[in-house]
């Protein structure tokens, strides 16, 4: 779990000071592909994300590296949580719950493709992500939340719940990333944290 070593950033805005009749009460947009997790097919995005935000029903993960979350800033009220290190790895990495393995039929990062590398991998993740809550994902450029909702998928969340807001470091062709977009109401502009070392340890966990 992460250990954040002095730090005197502000990660997010209060809800109660930025709840607007705008903002937090719209109901979400259904999606048209209840399991797709590209970030092209997600109705939320970061175009309108700013509507749908500081909602009791939804969890807003950021899964850049804690870094980048700081260093580049984010959106308020989204609460990093690195897929790269500490959810999942490439094949062979085993410093992660999760390592991504080629399966047949199947592109690395597609559900089915996500193999626990401690017993206690999965239950982390139900404690870190409720299902009875929808999930709003940003990464740098939207692939990140891909992987990570198609590994919410392999553990039989429902997809109409979970969705893939994009980019927020690097635009993709026509979609812009959030910090590129001059609407943008809740950006949290980035800060050095040179006395800040964030690690995440695995201790105590039992290898499979």
């Amino acid at each position: 779990m992460p250990n954040e070593k002095s730090s005197d950033a502000t990660s997010s805005i209060s809800a109660s000071q930025e709840k607007t009749s705008e903002s937090p009460y719209n109901v979400l947009p259904v999606k048209e592909k209840a399991d797709s997790t590209l970030m092209s097919e997600s109705p939320v995005n970061p175009y309108n994300i700013d509507d749908y935000l500081f909602r009791d029903d939804c969890l807003y993960i950021d899964l850049r590296s804690p870094d980048s979350f700081y260093k580049e800033g984010h959106i308020a009220g989204f609460t990093n949580i690195p897929f790269y290190g500490y959810l999942a790895g490439f094949p062979g990495n085993k410093a992660s719950l999760f390592e991504m393995k080629k399966s047949e039929g199947k592109y690395l990062g597609d559900a089915g493709t996500f193999f626990e590398n401690y017993e206690e991998s999965v239950q982390i993740i139900s404690e870190l992500f409720p299902k009875n809550k929808k999930i709003i994902a940003i990464s740098t450029a939207g692939v990140e939340s891909c992987y990570f909702l198609n590994l919410l998928l392999q553990l039989g969340y429902n997809g109409e719940n979970l969705y893939n807001a994009g980019s927020f470091t690097n635009g993709m062709g026509k979609d812009i990333a959030y910090r590129s977009y001059k609407k943008a109401r809740f950006l949290v502009k980035g800060i050095e944290l040179s006395d800040t070392k964030i690690e995440y340890s695995f201790k105590g966990l039992t290898k499979k």
